[in-house]
Formats: structure tokens, sequence, C-alpha cells
């Protein structure tokens, strides 16, 4: 295993969650709060997921926590992970294959819709790759 735990993990994922989670506060229109019974901090309703089975529409775990219970248990068992990953793309790669190739036939009006979306708006930025791939070429 190249991890071995989850105490070597790079946080910083964690850490720009935190920040946009704590920047949405002020904008936060109802002040209601909720207690995270992991990290036993109360926090605004915003920073836990929506789940419609719970009576307040909200899961009990907040995301900061869940984002740390997701890492824990990729890093603690990565390699297995993988493999079943993996294994399950190369059992299956004709049928996804087929899908793909289905999807793309009977959308390609809205395949091509969304894309001339996306070119429109980051025309520039693919302008600038372009250009750096010329003089990296030459």
């Amino acid at each position: 295993m190249s991890k071995g735990s989850f105490e070597y993990v790079d946080i910083t994922l964690l850490k720009q969650l935190e920040q946009r989670l704590e920047g949405r506060e002020g904008k936060e229109e109802s002040k209601i709060f909720k207690t995270c019974p992991r990290c036993k901090v109360r926090k605004p309703l915003p920073q836990f997921t929506t789940d419609k089975r719970n009576t307040n529409g909200r899961t009990n775990v907040c995301k900061v926590c869940k984002v740390i219970e997701y890492l824990k248990y990729y890093y603690g068992d990565r390699e297995r992970i993988l493999t079943v990953n993996k294994k399950y793309r190369d059992d299956h790669r004709g049928e996804r294959t087929k899908y793909f190739q289905d999807y793309q036939e009977n959308h390609k009006e809205h395949l091509q819709k969304v894309g001339k979306a996306w070119y429109k708006k980051n025309r520039q930025r693919i302008k600038k790759k372009r250009l750096k791939l010329k003089v990296n070429l030459k």
C-alpha cells in the first residue's frame, strides 16, 4: 500500500471545503442550526447534505465529517477498491462501450448543443492552451 493510513493524507481538500462552507455562513437567510454527532459542533443547516428520509430533510453527519469518513475508508482499503474497480471495468468493457456509443447516437443534438455552449464559455482558455502547445512544439 502506498499510503498506509489516514494520518498521512494531505487534508488540503478538507480545508478548502471548510473555507467554502464558512463563506456560505454569512449568506444564510435562515439561522437554523444542527449539531453533528461526530464532531460535536453546532453548524448551520446548509453544512449538512440533503436527505429526504429524515424529518428535517438533512443528514445527521455534517459534510466535513463525511469527507473525513470517506478518506479514512478509501486510504484504509485503497488497494482493494482499486482492484475491484479495475475488475469491473475489464469485465464490462464491451457493455460500457456499447452504452456510450448508443447514448451518443440517441442524444446527438443535445450533446452538440452542450458542446457549443461549453466552447463559447471556454473559448479564451482553449485559445491560450493551443498557443502554449504551438510554442512548445516549435
